[in-house]
Formats: structure tokens, C-alpha cells, sequence
């Protein structure tokens, strides 16, 4: 019967729907008839008549349930429903185990990509929790060691799973053990346990392979990140610690499900990390998983490439930069379904990681990264907030600019209070981290974009001098006031947060030289400085027309930076698929060659362009009765 028949000595009430719904339970479902098939079928013919129904029930209701879920908007054809279909049509005719396991596995990626499911906790699982919640709810029947020798296992048909038997481990993944507690079992003792939280379930589910693989021998370090320990199974842990060479893959795999998935990763691992993903990704995809291909590239810059990437970045931001664009077209290529265009990246990527992984061994500059970090953050936040304070100076409105004093003033310490919430209490993960980064950039290129749009449509001198005579007392209202500073605030929190991440890095490299990132630090900000006061002064002499049509292009540069940071944010972490296009990349700008990004960086420069010509326009007229 199923792999996981486990009766628990606690049977809770549903409470909220399970995670990803029906989607999630359709991954669990064909996940189910990989693993479990083998038992029911043997040389073509049925081994277990019990489990054969079962199996054939299972491929049924995922058919039936991908067919619901895909909906008016399944595709013709439809990779999923065609790989759902073609399970089923194994299944009925008996075929080789194998080949159902691999249909299996390609139809469990393809609806984890479709539905953006999660397959890994959002942090590392605690032994600690995951003890307790056994002893709670499991030991009546699995036993206290996990080997189902107990008086209520006897009364069980079917009984319940032994975690100490390797043929069942070998076909086992914490990600079908957290399926199995958030939907149960149908036809054995297994409850669902949606009471618990996602993260009690992780930590069960990683807690059931640490205790099954007790008193064997083990022997790290192993350099799988979590989300593959979450997903494979110990048969492709093994295959896995085989491809790279472990000297003992088996103690290895101990190590991994007793040791790793419950420790942080080492520190300056993440080149290595990245490497070996990204070669897994190609992998995939010569072998027609273009799914998994895609998650796998998305997991070797999420969990590999991006937490070492500020360090890299202080040291190298070319380098660093290159690295991003080549995962991007390597994902790109991958959507695509162009062969030669993926080898061709993924050679690209492999001699970065090379050029990368030197680099890792070089001492940086502490000094001179540092001053250069302070500087090119500060400048961008520096620009915002003195074009916002001379602009209600202009318009004599002295006071207002307490407001966007007090915005920028909030984003510091903010920014640094974000950072240490994520990386102490939290333990965000780094796609979570770029949807932040990207969430904070949307919002300030929002608000810079209608600001820069309301500026330049009075980009004509006369109109200003109108408009300030009618709305002398009223021009900056209290909505306004709390826009600007709310603007301060979001533009100078993002950078401030980058910094912070950065000085970090920079602080843990430096070792005893810690003294010249600080005194770097204090330079950057100095010239920060110096400039902003420069700037200030400058700006306030221009007249008014061509002061808001300088500011308006200021504001509108930085919404397209913004936004073009932002959207390539979320298409890193795998929030938005790649769209390549063949585009000149201006990191510094925003500016990156992909569709999505370059869509919404246009159409700023559109709707800012046409205000600024309808500006123009009704300036002609009013300046012709004037030249007679």
C-alpha cells in the first residue's frame, strides 16, 4: 500500500486549506504513484492487486484534478495534461517502473512550475521542534527509534511506515513526507495534519529521515543546498554525492539528512553551490525537463550565487554583474527551448563561476570598496531627496521640507533593522529577500514616476507662476506632505538596506582590517555629502521652468531605474519567467535586456514624454501673441 501508511495518535480537525490547495494535492497525488508503483507492479505484471488499484485510482484523480485546475486556460497542447494523461496510460498497462517514475517526476515539476508551489521551508528546520512534534503525535505508532514496533502498529492494515528500512528512505523526500501531513493518506491511518503550521510540518518532515538514518556512520562537509534536500529523495541524494565525488557517498547522505538540512550552509560554499546546480539545470534540460531545468537555475542563483553576492559585488560588481545576465540568458535560452544557445550560456556561466571562485580567494580592498559602495548608494538617495527639498523651497513652502527630512531620516535606521529581522529572527530566504527588494523599487518608481509626471506637465514658467498665485496657502496640502515624505523614505530604505548588506559582507572579509571599511565608509558618505550640498545650492539659482524640467528628468531617470530594478528583481528570483531580447544593458540605470523590464521602463519614458510635449504645446500659442 502507500508509502507513507502512518497511523498518529493524534487526528486534528481540518482547519485552514492546505498549502497550494488543490495544486498541491495534485504534486502529492502523481508523487505518490512514483514512488509507490514499483511495489505494485513487477516484470509487467501485478504484484500487489491492493496497490495496483490504488495506484490506478491515484493516476485517475490526477488527471481528473490537473484537468479542473488547468481549466479555460489549458494550453493545446498541454504539457502537464499530456504528461498526467500518459501516467494514467502507463499505469493501466502495467509498464515498467522506471518509466513511471520519470513521468511521474516530469509531471510533479511541471505542476510545481505551473503553480509556483512550494517544495522547500522558507527556513532551516529545527531538530529541537521536530523531536517534540514526533513524540507528540507520532511515536504511538511509528515507535520512539521510527521503526513502527509498537501494540497500535499491530492493529494497522496496512501498518504503518518503519523509517529505518532503506528501501522505503531510498524512494522517500521530506517534500512527499510534508505532502503526506498536509493531506493524509487516503485508506490507511495517515491524518492529515493541516492544524499544524507549514514550518511543523517541514521540521517533521526533515526530523523522520534524520531518525531513520540514526547510529549510521557520516562524513561532511556535502554541498547540497536546501531546496535539494527537501526534493530528493535518499536514492538521488546518493546519485547526487556520486556526480561530484564524495569519497563516501553513503556517509555523505547521512551527513546530509543528519547534519546539513538543520545547519546554515558554510560560509564562502556559494560559488561551489552554484556551480554544481547550474550544471544539474543544463542536465535537466538535455535530458527534456525544461521544469525542472528552470527551477534548478533558479535555485543555483537563489541558494548559491545571491548570498555570497554582496561580498563578490563589493569586490568585483563587473564580474558580479556578468553573472547575472548569464543566468538570466541562460534561463531565457532554457524557455526557449534553444539547445545550442543553452550550452552555449551555460559555458559562459561555468567560466564566470571560475573567474568568481578566484575571486573568492583574493582579499578585497576594504577601503576603497567601502568608499565606493557609501558613495554610489548614497548618491542615488542623495539626488532624490535634494531635488524634493529644493522643490518645495521653490514653492516657498519651507516647512514641508521637515517631511521629507523625516522620510529619509526613517529609512536608515529602518533599512538596518530589515536586514538584521531577515538574517537573525526571520530567516528569510533570498527569493523572499528579492521580492522585497523588488516590491520596495515598484513602489518608489511609482510615486517617482507621478511626481516627475505632475512636474514636468508645469514644466513652462508661466504656468508655475499661475499656479503658485492660486495655490499660494494650498499648493502642498497634508496628503501631500505625508507623499513626500513617504517618497524619501521608500528611495533612501532601498539603498540604505543595499548598503547595509554590503558593509556586512565587506566587515566579514575584512577580518582585523574592519577599521579601513569604516574609514572608507566615512569617505564615501563625506563626498555624499559635500556633493548633496553642492547640488542644493546650485538649484536653487536655476529659474523656475528649467528647474522642474531638470528635476522632472532627474525623477523620471531614477522611476526607470527603479522600476528597471524591481522587475529584474522578480525575474531572478523566478517570480516572472525571462523574456530576453537582444537590448544594451545599463546596470547602473536599470537597464536590462529583458522583455518585461523594458516594457514597463518604456512606457514611463512615454507617458513623461507626452506630458512634457503637451507642456510645450500649450506653451507655443501663449508665446505667439507676445513676439508681435
Amino acid at each position: 500500500m502507500s508509502l507513507l501508511a502512518v497511523g498518529c495518535s493524534r487526528q486534528p480537525a481540518p482547519a485552514q486549506p492546505p498549502d497550494g490547495g488543490d495544486a498541491q494535492r495534485l504534486a502529492a497525488l502523481v508523487d505518490y504513484v512514483g514512488g509507490d508503483y514499483a511495489r505494485a507492479v513487477k516484470d509487467g505484471a501485478v504484484a500487489n492487486p491492493a496497490e495496483f488499484d490504488e495506484q490506478r485510482r491515484f493516476a485517475a484523480d490526477a488527471l481528473r484534478l490537473g484537468s479542473t485546475l488547468a481549466g479555460a486556460q489549458a494550453a493545446d497542447p498541454d504539457p502537464l495534461l499530456d504528461h498526467l494523461a500518459r501516467l494514467q496510460s502507463l499505469v493501466e498497462a502495467k509498464a515498467d517502473p522506471a518509466e513511471v517514475a520519470r513521468v511521474s517526476h516530469e509531471a510533479r515539476e511541471l505542476a510545481v512550475a505551473r503553480f509556483n508551489l512550494p517544495t522547500t521551508p522558507s527556513a532551516r528546520p529545527s531538530v529541537a521542534r521536530g523531536e517534540t512534534l514526533f513524540r507528540e503525535n507520532c511515536v504511538v505508532c511509528h515507535g520512539v527509534r521510527g521503526d513502527a514496533r509498537t501494540e497500535r502498529a499491530k492493529t494497522l492494515d496496512p501498518p504503518p511506515a518503519s523509517f529505518r528500512e532503506r528501501s522505503r528512505l531510498d524512494k522517500l523526500s521530506p517534500y512527499r513526507v510534508y505532502n503526506a501531513l498536509t493531506f493524509g493518506v487516503l485508506g490507511t491511518g495517515m491524518a492529515a495534519f493541516e492544524s499544524l503550521s507549514p514550518v511543523e510540518r517541514w521540521d517533521l518532515a526533515f526530523y523522520v529521515f534524520r531518525l531513520g538514518h540514526e547510529g549510521e556512520d557520516a562524513q561532511g562537509p556535502v554541498s547540497l543546498p536546501l531546496p535539494s534536500l527537501a526534493s530528493l529523495s535518499d536514492h538521488e541524494v546518493l546519485e547526487s554525492l556520486h556526480a561530484e565525488g564524495h569519497p563516501q557517498p553513503r556517509a555523505g547522505l547521512v551527513f546530509a539528512r543528519r547534519e546539513a538540512a538543520f545547519a546554515e550552509p558554510p560560509a564562502g560554499a556559494g560559488i561551489g553551490r552554484a556551480r554544481r546546480l547550474a550544471r544539474e539545470a543544463v542536465a535537466a534540460f538535455e535530458g527534456g525537463r525544461a521544469a525542472e531545468a528552470d527551477r534548478l537555475a533558479i535555485d543555483a542563483y537563489l541558494q548559491g550565487f545571491e548570498p555570497v553576492e554582496p561580498g563578490l559585488r563589493a569586490r568585483d560588481p563587473a564580474g558580479t554583474q556578468a553573472v547575472e545576465g548569464a543566468f538570466r540568458d541562460l534561463r531565457g535560452a532554457m524557455a526557449e527551448r534553444d539547445r545550442a544557445a543553452v550550452r552555449a550560456h551555460a559555458v559562459t556561466l561555468e567560466a564566470l563561476f571560475v573567474r568568481m571562485a578566484e575571486g573568492e580567494q583574493r582579499p578585497a580592498v576594504p577601503f576603497a570598496a567601502a568608499a565606493l559602495i557609501f558613495f554610489r548608494e548614497g548618491i542615488e538617495a542623495a539626488l532624490l531627496v535634494g531635488a524634493l527639498l529644493a522643490a518645495v523651497r521653490k514653492l516657498g513652502r519651507e516647512e514641508a521640507a521637515r517631511y521629507v527630512h523625516a522620510g529619509w531620516v526613517a529609512a536608515l535606521p529602518a533599512g538596518i533593522a530589515t536586514w538584521w529581522l531577515f538574517d537573525r529572527v526571520l530567516s528569510f530566504g533570498a527569493d523572499r529577500r528579492e521580492l522585497m527588494e523588488a516590491v520596495v523599487a515598484l513602489l518608489a518608481a511609482a510615486v517617482l514616476f507621478s511626481v516627475s509626471f505632475w512636474m514636468i506637465s508645469k514644466v513652462e514658467s508661466r504656468h508655475w507662476i499661475a499656479y503658485l498665485k492660486r495655490n499660494v496657502e494650498d499648493s502642498i496640502g497634508r496628503r501631500s506632505l505625508f507623499v513626500l515624505a513617504g517618497l524619501s523614505f521608500l528611495a533612501v530604505y532601498r539603498e540604505a538596506a543595499e548598503t547595509v548588506l554590503f558593509t556586512q559582507a565587506l566587515l566579514l572579509e575584512a577580518g582585523s582590517a574592519r577599521g579601513e571599511v569604516w574609514a572608507g565608509a566615512a569617505v564615501g558618505i563625506a563626498v555624499v555629502v559635500t556633493l548633496s550640498l553642492l547640488m542644493s545650492r546650485t538649484v536653487l539659482r536655476l529659474p523656475l521652468g528649467p528647474f522642474f524640467a531638470v528635476s522632472s528628468v532627474l525623477l523620471c531617470g531614477l522611476a526607470i531605474s527603479f522600476a528597471g530594478a524591481g522587475m529584474h528583481s522578480l525575474v531572478a528570483a523566478g517570480y516572472l519567467p525571462p523574456r530576453p531580447v537582444h537590448f544594451p544593458e545599463v546596470p547602473w540605470m536599470g537597464i536590462h535586456p529583458d522583455l518585461s523590464g523594458l516594457l514597463v521602463q518604456l512606457a514611463i519614458v512615454g507617458i513623461v514624454a507626452a506630458a512634457g510635449l503637451a507642456s510645450l504645446r500649450r506653451q507655443a500659442p501663449e508665446a505667439r501673441p507676445s513676439s508681435r
